[in-house]
């Protein structure tokens, strides 16, 4: 009995906490966002807030929608912008000789951005970090380019265009170099895995890059949390040899990895799944860590206690993004889940 009650006060004392938004501050916080400029008329840092405001929603819009979403979305006027803003934090500033600098962070209001996509029937991505292998394979004129020769895999982090993810470039090793020469005809058709199986990563995004006659074509193979996807490329590049070139090259390779990244984990606001989990526990004590993970969780919109009793708790949550996004999340955060008559089970390891 004294068990029963101890779990029911730890129920009684989390919900007091919480029953609001939980990892969503994160998603629509951007940070670290500098604005520079001349000190040239008496309202200057009015002006550049304003700027910081845009920034922060360029660098937000560019997080979470996909490329072709964002064109829709980029040319808002600041007076919306600033309508969507729930508050900003001047972290630094300086005036030097006439010159102001200003580093700020931005947090957007939840509700509002929600209904701003709406309108505009966009959706966008409940996207963490990314960590990816990236195993750019380049095919010239037929002829293998091997590590060495590879522009693409040497170059291919010298720029850094996204704050949220990190590319990872394998180990450069001569089994990979003879089973890719082996295979260099039909890199396409066949189960490339082993490329990348032996990292201790879930993602990874192969790029197969063909080049004849100013056309590159690429086939790009990710694997993100065990959901595979393939895509194809076509790009005219008139000139490989030139580093700029290759730059553009590298960094629209890079978008349409993160694009596929987001179309995984879109998030519809307006149609939100509400989902009963069933936590199993012997051991009270773990509540608290149990629902500590809960709470972590991106897009767990909100959640009520159905039933407990001493080994279990029934809890409903409303969720905003794909199911199938949920199950590999409760996995990368501890729990084992068993799913059976449409009932989530869920035990936290150890």
């Amino acid at each position: 009995m004294n068990k029963l009650i101890f779990f029911c006060l730890i129920i009684l004392l989390f919900l007091s906490k919480t029953q609001n938004i939980f990892a969503y501050q994160e998603t629509f916080t951007v940070d670290n966002i500098i604005i520079e400029g001349n000190i040239n008329q008496s309202n200057y840092k009015n002006k550049y807030i304003n700027i910081g405001f845009r920034k922060s929603f360029q660098k937000l819009v560019a997080n979470i929608l996909k490329s072709e979403d964002q064109k829709k979305i980029l040319s808002t006027d600041i007076e919306t912008i600033k309508s969507l803003v729930q508050n900003y934090r001047i972290i630094e500033e300086k005036v030097e000789q006439e010159k102001y600098k200003m580093k700020i962070s931005v947090s957007f209001k939840e509700e509002a951005i929600n209904e701003f996509f709406n309108n505009k029937g966009i959706s966008y991505s409940a996207v963490s970090k990314l960590e990816t292998i990236v195993y750019p394979i380049f095919i010239l004129n037929s002829e293998l380019q091997a590590f060495s020769e590879n522009k693409f895999f040497d170059e291919w982090n010298d720029i850094q265009e996204f704050q949220d993810v990190n590319f990872i470039l394998p180990v450069k090793n001569l089994d990979d170099l003879n089973f890719i020469k082996k295979y260099k005809d039909n890199l396409e058709e066949i189960d490339l895995g082993e490329l990348v199986d032996n990292y201790e990563i879930n993602n990874s995004a192969i790029l197969i890059l063909r080049y004849d006659k100013n056309i590159l074509n690429i086939f790009v193979k990710t694997n993100f949390k065990s959901t595979k996807k393939f895509k194809k490329i076509k790009i005219t590049v008139k000139n490989l040899d030139d580093k700029k070139v290759r730059e553009e090259t590298i960094s629209k390779l890079k978008f349409v990895i993160h694009d596929i990244w987001k179309e995984q984990n879109l998030v519809d606001a307006s149609a939100p799944t509400y989902l009963t989990l069933n936590i199993i526990t012997n051991d009270v004590k773990n509540l608290a860590q149990i629902i500590k993970k809960i709470e972590s969780i991106n897009f767990i919109k909100d959640f009520n206690v159905k039933e407990l009793d001493k080994n279990n708790v029934k809890i409903q949550i409303k969720y905003l993004g794909k199911i199938k996004s949920l199950k590999n999340i409760f996995l990368d955060n501890g729990f084992i889940l068993k799913i059976e008559d449409n009932e989530w089970n869920l035990v936290l390891k150890g």
